[in-house]
């Protein structure tokens, strides 16, 4: 059998699920460089990547690293897994010129500077993997899930199929990248919102009826709006699928959700975060653009109301406006 062709990967934005990604990538053979925060990309450069799996094994993985995207090599293959607010400083500084390029970002929208940046090398991309950055220079893989890949309008056809070849973890390639995008984005508003907010455990979150339906009403404002610019939601696998759960009884959408709760239970997954509340216990400013006011711009296009999903990003909104005040950044 032939052996498969080593790639040149330039993971820009390597917090937590960036820095899992690209230990995948680098345990493969690839030639690996990530540009992250200075004292984790410090760490990665002096001592590699020591990267736990979900049994609770560790490795040190080898890698190259900066922290800044100018100093970046060019690269076959781009892989995007900043903050949004990060994205447009990383894509400015960045110099290389890669054939493929995909985002691991929350939001609907997320696609769009990359392709704005890099043509038709970039990729629609959904990933329901997991990470915890525990420190710096250590990675947790915390949760796994596919990473959905799909050519967009503007794709050299069969990027995607390209990049779901070189990235070793489990991957399936979408003709409904679109559709996928969304599903994961509004079910990230709700996720996020809700434990954000309440800082409950997951699981627990999805088993309690107060938080179960207000995690019910988010999603399915942000399925309306998806429905108002004519994308569908989509089951994808594992236990919480968005298109089923839109067009349920409000009775059998609790009952899925508790189950997914127990599902978590079951798996020893009692301990999951979304990266919105990782990001509050770290005092770190939050994705309030990419996770709710693109969903709310397309909202006001259509004149929908959606009151829960503007609930809860206004209440997000100030978290994030308390947390930028206390460690300086502005909005």
């Amino acid at each position: 059998m032939e052996e498969p062709t080593s790639r040149s990967v330039v993971v820009l934005g390597a917090g937590s699920l960036g820095s899992v990604y690209a230990a995948w990538l680098a345990d493969a053979g690839h030639d690996v460089t990530i540009v992250a925060r200075t004292a984790h990309a410090e760490a990665v450069a002096a001592g590699g990547l020591r990267f736990r799996t979900l049994d609770g094994a560790e490795r040190v993985v080898a890698m190259g690293a900066v922290d800044a995207a100018a100093d970046a090599p060019d690269a076959d293959m781009v892989l995007v897994a900043a903050k949004n607010f990060d994205v447009a400083g990383l894509l400015g500084d960045y110099t290389g010129g890669p054939s493929l390029a995909f985002s691991i970002q929350n939001g609907v929208a997320q696609a769009d500077p990359l392709v704005e940046r890099f043509g038709e090398a970039a990729v629609g991309c959904v990933s329901m993997v997991g990470g915890t950055l525990e420190e710096p220079g250590v990675a947790s893989h915390t949760f796994t899930g596919s990473t959905y890949l799909g050519d967009l309008d503007t794709t050299r056809p069969g990027a995607a199929a390209e990049i779901a070849a070189i990235l070793p973890c489990q991957t399936e390639v979408r003709d409904d990248i679109v559709d996928v995008l969304w599903s994961k984005g509004v079910l990230a508003a709700a996720a996020m919102g809700v434990q954000g907010l309440t800082r409950m455990d997951y699981f627990r979150m999805l088993m309690t009826t107060e938080t179960c339906d207000a995690f019910l009403d988010v999603a399915l404002d942000g399925a309306a709006i998806a429905a108002a610019e004519g994308i569908s939601m989509v089951d994808m696998p594992g236990p919480l699928q968005a298109g089923s759960l839109v067009r349920l009884s409000r009775a059998d959408a609790r009952a899925r959700l508790t189950s997914v709760g127990q599902h978590l239970v079951d798996a020893g997954q009692t301990d999951m975060k979304v990266s919105a509340l990782q990001s509050i216990e770290r005092r770190r400013p939050l994705e309030i653009d990419a996770v709710y006011n693109d969903l709310l711009a397309v909202a006001d296009r259509h004149e929908l109301a959606v009151p829960a999903l503007r609930t809860v990003a206004r209440l997000m909104t100030g978290v994030d406006t308390q947390i930028r005040a206390e460690i300086g950044r502005e909005l």
